[in-house]
């Protein structure tokens, strides 16, 4: 074996241990080797990462070691089946590192399109103004005190504080409008 096919093979053979370790490990655990690779070494939705609470925001991160193993597996088995065509050294090297290149970023598009699916799951309080609702905990006249409310808002059943500006209590079971929220609390009146 040629010193040039050995060192594809090598490349070849740790790449893809690597690529089924982290493989193996995702699906077991949920572990994901998406360390960035700059000035800003973090993992995945650490420090310097800036996944984790952007809220939504997605990166499109070419260099993370996740997609690295990618280049070096696809580098190195595009390399070897160049080299056993009887393509030129040069090309060899050059094709096999166009075909690295292609994988790395076919994986961090591919990862970059899966991270747009994800939900916050949080839900935005502000937007269940006009609805209405009922009162779960009686809800004391004259902001006197505090009650719960249940109301259905984004397709969940979310139960709120809420104060009411009438003279009288509002009962539990009663029918009542959000008439605005304001850190979290509902002002409500009776429908």
């Amino acid at each position: 074996m040629a010193t040039f096919e050995r060192i594809y093979w090598i490349i070849s053979v740790i790449a893809t241990v690597f690529l089924v370790i982290q493989l193996v490990l995702v699906f077991i655990s949920g572990l994901d080797f998406h360390l960035h690779l700059g000035s800003d070494l973090g993992a995945h939705g650490g420090a310097g990462g800036g996944h984790e609470g952007d809220f939504g925001v997605s990166h499109f991160t070419l260099l993370t070691l996740r997609n690295l193993v990618a280049f070096f597996a696809l580098f190195g088995w595009s390399g070897i089946a160049l080299y056993h065509k009887n393509i030129p050294v040069p090309w060899t090297i050059l094709l096999s590192f166009l075909c690295g290149l292609l994988m790395m970023s076919l994986s961090a598009a591919l990862f970059f399109l899966l991270s747009k699916l994800q939900t916050s799951g949080n839900i935005d309080l502000e937007s269940a103004r006009g609805l209405v609702a009922s009162v779960y905990l009686t809800i004391p006249g004259q902001r006197q005190g505090t009650g719960k409310i249940n109301v259905k808002l984004q397709d969940k059943i979310v139960e709120m504080d809420a104060v009411t500006d009438e003279q009288d209590k509002i009962p539990t079971g009663s029918s009542i409008v959000i008439r605005k929220v304001i850190n979290n609390q509902a002002f409500v009146e009776r429908t």
